[in-house]
């Protein structure tokens, strides 16, 4: 029983795919991809779905909360490791890859096929094999395996099923995480994931109408995302603004041999124009920046600069939260924040982190009435400290910190 799925010669046919995100944003990217005319189901990070080629394309270009998206180039059964090189033998690698580009693969195993199989390495090594042999076969030549700077990645994920294990492979389309703006420099402490802090505005639900403030913002990245976010503007801005061809499917022979590689130009052309307009166009009175670390100031004014071309639109201020006045101009907004823990970075001017979290609380009920306020935090005693009630708790994972978004509604 051959049970693989055959690769879409059509190019506009519906594929399979894979979208990942940080851990905890999983229903936020399925709220992006339907956004996006897509649906998706959500599974443990990310979402997988079913679409056009043209639409997932268009949903690379718009994504904010994905890292990565992965097209499925097919799938097989096996009972042991053996039966990878049989079954990847009739996958249609010639759509995804030519003898002359190079690639890698990664292997991801599900939490009961590692108790199966002693190494990711070795099946990661068969896949290869039968890759190679493929291509070799078909075309007298092999593509070279280069693991830095790879034409095309693939990922072999391994499930445990009822009548042994599933094995489906994945073109990566995106190359270089999504997540991963193009705006950042390196430098900060303890960065926030773009991703992760985009997924947290949309938790805010933030109407746009009024203020945004970032008390803590560091290098800038929770300010950044909300003025994407406000703009509703294209991520991809940012990437195609240095190269029109940043993504990894832009390499493959499917897409390559398609009627999109035109659709594809006019579209980045479609994108850099209205994000531009849309940059031109951002009002004064909606974005505010505070951080009492003056590097971390110098930081945010580059990557803000590096971003759009200006900063003259930001209301800035750099002093410790507890000692800092509402900022000129903000009123009855949100305010959206990601605190030190303790764990990687201390709060500046204060010994003891349950202090700094009660000056906290402090600040926002004397200062901000009438506001929303979100804090970011590591899971714990922590948030008792700022006693104020909590109308909503909201779990994310940063990094490997479980932490939760607490939201105060500050009468």
């Amino acid at each position: 029983m051959n049970n693989q799925r055959n690769s879409n010669k059509v190019i506009n046919d519906k594929s399979f795919y894979f979208a990942s995100c940080p851990r905890g944003c999983e229903q936020y990217l399925v709220n992006e991809l339907r956004a996006n005319g897509i649906e998706g189901k959500a599974g443990r990070g990310g979402a997988a779905f079913k679409a056009r080629n043209k639409a997932t394309v268009e949903y690379i270009l718009n994504a904010r909360i994905a890292s990565r998206v992965f097209k499925e180039v097919g799938y097989f059964y096996i009972r042991d490791e053996k039966q990878i090189y049989k079954r990847a033998g009739e996958l249609p690698w010639e759509d995804y890859i030519t003898p002359d580009q190079t690639f890698k693969i990664n292997t991801l195993l599900d939490g009961e096929s590692k108790e199966l199989f002693k190494s990711s390495i070795f099946l990661s090594q068969t896949l290869k094999d039968s890759l190679v042999d493929y291509m070799r076969d078909k075309f007298g030549k092999r593509p070279n395996v280069e693991t830095t700077t790879p034409t095309v990645t693939f990922l072999q994920r391994v499930e445990k099923v009822k009548e042994g294990c599933k094995v489906i492979v994945y073109a990566d389309m995106v190359g270089e995480s999504l997540d991963k703006r193009g705006y950042r420099e390196s430098g900060h402490r303890a960065p926030l994931r773009e991703n992760l802090a985009a997924s947290l505005i949309a938790e805010t639900k933030w109407d746009c109408q009024g203020p945004f403030y970032d008390p803590m913002a560091g290098s800038g990245t929770i300010l950044i995302e909300s003025i994407i976010y406000f703009l509703k503007l294209s991520p991809a801005f940012f990437r195609l603004k240095k190269n029109t061809t940043p993504y990894s499917f832009t390499n493959h022979p499917w897409f390559q041999d398609s009627n999109l590689v035109d659709w594809y130009f006019d579209k980045v052309h479609e994108v850099m124009t209205d994000s531009q307009e849309k940059i031109d166009s951002i009002p004064s009175d909606k974005f505010f920046y505070n951080d009492a670390d003056v590097e971390n100031f110098k930081l945010a004014r580059a990557h803000l600069l590096d971003c759009f071309g200006r900063v003259d639109f930001v209301n800035f201020n750099c002093e410790e939260f507890s000692k800092a006045s509402v900022p000129a101009g903000f009123e009855r907004g949100i305010v959206l924040f990601n605190p030190p823990y303790g764990e990687r970075i201390q709060a500046i001017g204060f010994e003891d982190i349950n202090d700094f979290y009660y000056e906290i609380g402090e600040t926002l009920k004397n200062n901000f009435k009438g506001s929303t306020a979100y804090i970011l935090t590591a899971h714990g005693p922590l948030r008792k400290n700022i006693r104020l009630k909590t109308s909503k708790k909201t779990e994310f994972l940063n990094g490997d910190i479980e932490c939760r978004l607490l939201k105060y509604e500050l009468m």
